[in-house]
């Protein structure tokens, strides 16, 4: 059934999608929040699958809820809103696998579309059990759920940032008077290079451990409103007069928190790799340096006695 005369979905529906080995996804048309696009989730076996030859490509998608190409004025994959004009571009390409913690749904905006009446859903905002609004509170639901598990992955996160700091903080020091000595002019200047990497390191580490502890995920954030508005309002499923509205911004908080966590976990990688390993990579030639002297040195001792012997002699 073509997109512009598809009613609005009650409900996810299940999609086959062509080929043998792509199986099905499912499909929510034409949302109260959103009535130009169409909300593709992939299905769990599809987000678990490894290798790009088990996973389903655009092209697939796209056919599954009859959509054609150039009808595609926009679309979003996993929250990411991108323009629409490299889309034919990429139509055969696999779906990327989602991020951790992401909602793993493709959202489509279609031109042409038979849209509802503006206030349709606002004009009936106390039927909360109705069908037009069931749907926003079960989005969410979604929203809110993924909100949870995305916090408990940042305070892991945050336990991983805090322990970087002390280390790359302990790296991040002055040569000592035998490193000095005895390391050459290229490690000495290699080595201000990888402490200008570590005290950039570490800002990023302070800036995303300051914003976990003091932004959206704290209650010096909404966090508070999020969570006093889910309990009270929307688990027991009570009317909402801006439900809509409501609904955008839980799914804002979403997207924030999954920025968040590509923002620490890269901080994480970064420290790591350019901070970390550099530093301790420059101190390890300069210690070989040391260790090389001091060998020069004890051999010299060593030798001194049969040198002097041998004068004697």
């Amino acid at each position: 059934m073509s997109f512009t005369v598809r009613p609005a979905s009650t409900g996810w529906e299940q999609l086959p999608l062509p080929g043998t080995a792509a199986g099905y996804c499912w499909g929510w048309f034409k949302p109260a929040a959103a009535p130009d696009c169409v909300v593709i989730r992939l299905a769990d076996e599809t987000v678990r699958a490894e290798g790009a030859a088990t996973r389903p490509i655009l092209r697939q998608l796209l056919d599954a809820a009859s959509i054609d190409v150039s009808q595609v004025t926009g679309w979003s994959v996993y929250g990411t809103l991108l323009d629409a004009q490299p889309l034919a571009a990429v139509m055969d390409q696999p779906v990327p696998v989602p991020p951790p913690g992401a909602a793993p749904e493709i959202c489509l905006y279609v031109a042409g579309a038979q849209l509802p009446a503006p206030a349709r859903v606002l004009a009936t905002p106390h039927a909360a059990a109705g069908g037009d609004v069931a749907h926003i509170y079960d989005m969410i639901d979604t929203d809110w759920t993924l909100c949870l598990q995305l916090e408990k992955q940042l305070v892991l996160l945050r336990k991983q940032l805090t322990g970087m700091l002390t280390r790359i903080t302990t790296i991040d020091r002055d040569l000592n008077p035998e490193e000095r000595m005895h390391g050459d002019r290229q490690a000495k200047n290699d080595w201000q290079e990888a402490r200008r990497w570590l005290k950039d390191s570490a800002a990023k580490l302070v800036r995303y451990i300051k914003e976990h502890d003091t932004g959206d995920t704290s209650n010096a954030g909404k966090r508070e409103w999020f969570f006093k508005t889910y309990e009270q309002l929307v688990l027991p499923r009570r009317p909402i007069d801006n439900l809509v509205q409501v609904q955008r911004q839980f799914e804002s908080h979403r997207k924030r928190l999954q920025i968040l966590q590509t923002n620490m976990t890269t901080a994480l990688q970064f420290a790591g790799s350019d901070g970390e390993r550099r530093a301790q990579t420059v101190l390890e030639r300069i210690a070989r340096s040391v260790r090389d002297k001091r060998a020069k040195q004890r051999g010299r001792r060593e030798n001194e006695p049969i040198r002097k012997k041998h004068l004697d002699n």
